[in-house]
């Protein structure tokens, strides 16, 4: 082996161990655009909003807009949902939404991501504050 091909090889490891270093902002949550309190059955909910849309849907849902309903993904981990093991993504606000979705926080907190088939709608949820970033 020349000098050339034994260097080379040395790096090779190097390199696969910096490699992750360089995709670590794929790793990370997107930023939060704005920060929307849902007040549920006497609990509170805190939903991340990170499209330019998500805010605009939340005030016109705030402001008596047909589509008030917030439906999204369940996912393990608070994020800024805090005092939960969960919070939502993928956030939309609907007209209506199957039963099967409905319910409190507590409710979701004790089934876990699997609650309405891993979709969250509170249908009586009302929104206490949109904090823009």
């Amino acid at each position: 082996m020349n000098t050339l091909t034994t260097l080379l090889l040395a790096c090779i490891p190097a390199a696969a161990f910096a490699m992750p270093a360089c995709g670590d902002d794929a790793l990370t949550a997107p930023s939060s655009i704005a920060i929307v309190t849902f007040g549920v059955q006497g609990e509170t909910v805190r939903v991340s909003l990170t499209s330019a849309e998500q805010p605009a849907a939340a005030r016109a849902a705030q402001s008596g807009g047909p589509a008030r309903i917030p439906i999204g993904r369940i996912v393990a981990g608070a994020e800024a949902n805090t005092g939960w093991a969960w919070h939502l993504e993928d956030v939309s606000f609907v007209e209506g939404a199957i039963e099967f979705c409905d319910g409190r926080p507590s409710d979701v907190e004790r089934a876990g991501t699997q609650y309405g088939g891993g979709s969250y709608c509170p249908w009586t949820a009302t929104i206490i504050r949109i904090d823009e970033r």
